[in-house]
């Protein structure tokens, strides 16, 4: 196997990367000389098998296979390609006569993006081929992504960047069964601002929208990586940790309540000075399910206001 690349007139940002598959080194050289002239970068593999290995440690947009060949043959590489998620498109290269075209229909059928007989009858049906395969493999790439961008939006608040109410309740279903069914330690802190309807009278919903801004990005501080802060609704939040016992989740509530004593927050000339009351619970091996962990970490965020906020009450044996 070897691998060669041309010149492009392309930027690399829009090169393609094509591999072609073939146990013939005439034809690997006929077809990766019509794509090189046309600015693709081209690799060369003589078996299925020496294609997929190479395949699964570097990326390319179009595979251009023969179908019969020694070791692993264009099915079987097909077959492989299309069980990766995101995986390159495939071209087949096939004879002329009614047994290659009948099976050229059926790798059509199995996922392939297209066919050319062999020998190719022109360049231009090799580079249209490819152009129209590199399109398709780059729309999906723009759907997926896409995808991923609604998701995310779907999850997240607009105005604070948390993840919202709906995030919550899904990670809470996932993370409460999972430590219920494994013993895993999983603890939630419930939390919210102190007096912020006083703020929003008396500087107006501007300022508490900054206000609740910065305290997301300064609360997201104060946890890990693995947790995950969510906006449970107006000023109130909602983190759950997993893999963490009831003394860590205490530990990180009472870090929360003192940065925030201890930040000023501002909006344009106006410097505001807020306190958060939280309240933490962990799960307990008799929960049904994750509304029993809510349940007791809002009480406890009821009784720290009730104590006179700006502190944290948890509800280990309560």
């Amino acid at each position: 196997m070897s691998q060669d690349s041309g010149s492009s007139g392309k930027s690399d940002s829009e090169r393609a990367r094509v591999m072609i598959v073939d146990d013939s080194p005439v034809v690997r050289a006929l077809v990766g000389s019509y794509l090189r002239g046309a600015g693709f970068e081209v690799a060369e593999a003589d078996n299925g098998a020496d294609a997929l290995r190479r395949i699964e440690s570097d990326t390319f947009d179009v595979i251009i296979t023969d179908l019969r060949m020694p070791i692993m043959d264009g099915f079987a590489l097909l077959e492989a390609v299309k069980s990766q998620k995101g995986g390159p498109e495939v071209i087949l290269l096939t004879g002329t006569h009614a047994h290659d075209m009948s099976s050229a229909i059926r790798a059509l059928r199995l996922g392939a993006h297209d066919f050319l007989t062999k020998p190719p009858s022109s360049p231009d049906e090799v580079i249209v081929a490819v152009d129209r395969a590199v399109e398709k493999k780059r729309l999906r790439e723009a759907n997926a992504r896409l995808m991923r961008e609604l998701e995310a939006l779907s999850r997240t608040d607009s105005l604070t960047g948390a993840l919202n109410r709906g995030a919550f309740e899904e990670a809470l279903r996932r993370e409460s069964f999972r430590a219920r069914r494994y013993a895993f330690p999983l603890s939630l802190v419930m939390f919210d601002l102190d007096h912020f309807k006083l703020i929003n009278d008396t500087y107006g919903h501007r300022t508490g929208d900054a206000v609740l801004q910065q305290f997301v990005k300064r609360s997201a501080t104060i946890f890990r990586e693995s947790d995950t802060v969510h906006r449970y609704g107006g000023e109130e939040f909602a983190a759950l940790l997993p893999h963490t016992p009831y003394e860590g989740a205490l530990d990180a509530a009472r870090r929360l309540v003192q940065v925030t004593a201890a930040t000023r927050f501002s909006a344009g000339e106006v410097v505001v000075a807020v306190t958060v009351s939280a309240g933490v619970a962990c799960v307990r091996p008799t929960d049904i399910d994750g509304a029993d962990l809510v349940t007791r970490a809002d009480a406890a965020l009821y009784e720290a206001k009730r104590e006179g906020r700006n502190c944290v009450v948890g509800m280990e044996n309560r």
